[in-house]
This record gives C-alpha cells, sequence and structure tokens, in this order.
C-alpha cells in the first residue's frame, strides 16, 4: 500500500520515511513507529500529496507542529504528512490589507509572532508560548489570556475530505471551546486569513515578551516533553473552573506512572521524563480522571488527541 505512494513521493523530490519514529516530531515524544512519514513545507506541496494520498484511498493523518497529539505504542498503519512551514521570519506571513493577513498553516506560532511584531500586525500576542503551528492552533482554537484563534480568523484555503481546495470563511470551522471540525475531521487547513490590528512594533514586542515570561514563570520547565495543558478546564454554572487546581486538590502533583508524572508546578502538565509509552499515558489519564470525579463529580475531558493504529483521530 505505501512502497508506490513513497516511491511517486521520492520522484517528486519530497521528503518520505518508511516505518520510522514518530516520537521526534511531537512535543510529547510519545508514540512507536508510523508506516509512512512525509515532510511538506508549502501549501502546495501539501496539497499535491494529500491528493495524492486520498486518489489511492490510503488512511492519513496531518500534524504540523505535534505540539498536542500522542500515537500509540506500535505501528500506526497510516501516512503521517508533517506540516512545515517557513522558519524565515520575514517571509512568514504576507499582508492582504491594512487589517488582513494570510500565514501558511505549517507556520510555527512564535516564528509568526515575530513577523507580526516587525510588521505591526497587533491582536495576535496572546499565542506567544503556545507551541505548535498556525493551522494547528486554528484547529484546536488554541487560545490564552482571553483570546482564542476563533477571535481573529476570518477564513482560510482548505483542503476538503475528497482532495478538493477550497477557500471558506471563519463559519466553516464551527468553532468551540479548544476545538473546530478541523480537530478531528480529515479536512486540513493549508493557509488562514488572520484579522490584526495595526499597532507599534516596540508594543507589540513587548506584549508577546510579557506573555512568555507570565507562562514561563507558571509552567514546567520546558527541558521535559509535555503537550502543555492536558485537561480542558470543564465548565461549571459559575463559569469555566481550572482543571489544574482540580488535579492539585486531589493530591496528585508529583506523581508518576511509567515515565510520566504530574508536573510539581502545575497539576494539568503531563511531563514524559523519559520513554513514557502510550499505556503510561492512557493509565495517567484514567487515573486523574477517576481522581477528580470521586472528589468533585466533575469528569475531566482531555484535551490532547489520541492517534489510532489505524492513523484515525480521538
Amino acid at each position: 500500500m505505501f512502497a508506490p505512494l513513497a516511491s511517486w513521493l521520492r520522484g517528486q523530490g519530497i521528503d518520505c520515511r518508511k516505518n520510522v519514529a514518530i516520537g521526534p516530531f511531537l512535543h510529547f515524544r510519545i508514540g512507536g513507529k508510523v508506516a509512512l512519514l512525509v515532510v511538506c513545507t508549502s501549501p502546495v506541496q501539501m496539497a499535491a500529496c494529500l491528493q495524492k494520498v486520498i486518489a489511492d484511498k490510503i488512511p492519513y493523518l496531518v500534524i504540523g507542529g505535534g505540539s498536542n497529539i500522542a500515537f500509540p505504542d506500535g505501528l500506526t498503519k497510516a501516512v503521517v504528512l508533517v506540516y512545515q512551514g517557513t522558519m524565515k521570519k520575514t517571509a512568514a506571513a504576507r499582508l492582504l490589507d491594512g487589517h488582513v493577513l494570510q500565514v501558511d498553516g505549517g507556520v510555527k506560532n512564535q516564528v509568526f509572532l515575530s513577523w507580526c511584531a516587525a510588521h505591526g500586525a497587533g491582536g495576535l500576542e496572546f499565542l506567544s508560548g503556545i507551541p505548535g503551528s498556525v493551522g494547528g492552533a486554528a484547529a484546536v482554537n488554541a487560545g490564552a489570556f482571553g483570546h482564542s484563534m476563533a477571535d481573529v480568523v476570518l477564513g482560510a484555503d482548505i483542503l476538503d475530505s475528497h482532495g478538493n481546495t477550497a477557500a471558506v470563511d471563519a463559519g466553516r470551522f464551527a468553532f468551540h471551546y479548544r476545538g473546530s471540525c478541523f480537530k478531528f475531521g480529515t479536512e486540513v487547513v493549508l493557509s488562514l486569513r488572520l484579522k490584526f490590528n495595526p499597532a507599534d512594533q516596540t508594543a507589540i514586542a513587548a506584549e508577546i515578551k510579557k506573555n512568555l515570561d507570565y507562562r514561563l514563570s507558571r509552567h514546567p520547565s520546558y527541558r521535559y516533553p509535555s503537550a502543555g495543558c492536558f485537561f480542558k478546564n470543564p465548565s461549571l454554572a459559575a463559569g469555566r473552573c481550572s482543571a489544574g487546581k482540580l488535579i492539585e486538590e486531589c493530591g496528585l502533583k508529583n506523581i508518576r506512572i511509567g515515565g510520566l508524572s504530574v508536573a510539581a508546578e502545575h497539576g494539568n502538565f503531563l511531563l514524559n521524563r523519559g520513554r513514557a509509552s502510550f499505556a503510561d499515558l492512557q493509565r495517567m489519564e484514567n487515573e486523574i480522571k477517576t481522581a477528580v470525579k470521586a472528589r468533585t463529580g466533575i469528569e475531566l475531558e482531555r484535551e490532547v488527541i489520541y492517534v489510532s493504529a489505524d492513523g484515525g483521530k480521538y
């Protein structure tokens, strides 16, 4: 199934690798091997690869920065396309007019923010410190500091499940708290149109730094792999409450299962302290959910995406 595709990709000059470990491409570093890994560096390349994969009816999924996802321990029998946009800050995005910009989905958030600061594009500083890519951030409706991607997305160029490209507006995303129809779907965000507020370059850079410093002072050390906040903050009658606080109140800080532990600095961060397995992660998730449900009656919901052995997201 994968050999003819690999041959075609090599003929196109596209980076592909068979039976490769997926962990190095993920922030969490949790997962076994994937049948075929493909690295795409532009919307055109990504669209061409996806159209070929869809036409050949091969199971696939797309990841960007790999910041919010974990794979099973064995072999994932699917094509995994990694979308890596430019790392050049000067070419990360382009202005469409005085209030709208366009950015490829594979561009890393911090590279994009550097571009925003240099071009006076304000209102996107909330992405500071959020790992991963801009397209991934839109798919999961990432947010912080009272803002989220749903506040700034105007539209996107996508590739649908039939291999067709289309320009869509923000309504297509069906945004909700920490999610959109793209989070678990098979459609892919190729590029985004975002609104911004013209602002002073120095002020934007200062806001980015302030947000990043806030995160660094309150989150665990980034020397341990993590997927960031693992559970969604649950919604109660009085509003959303902190999942991390609920976990801490259950006395779960620092508990360890295999190579995984709950961070001492923040109860909603799970840290891979060395060779943590997907089985460790599932056990840790169940233990935390059981403890919180028993103490508070609240059912925590996972924010991190899991991948099945056939490449499905759940």
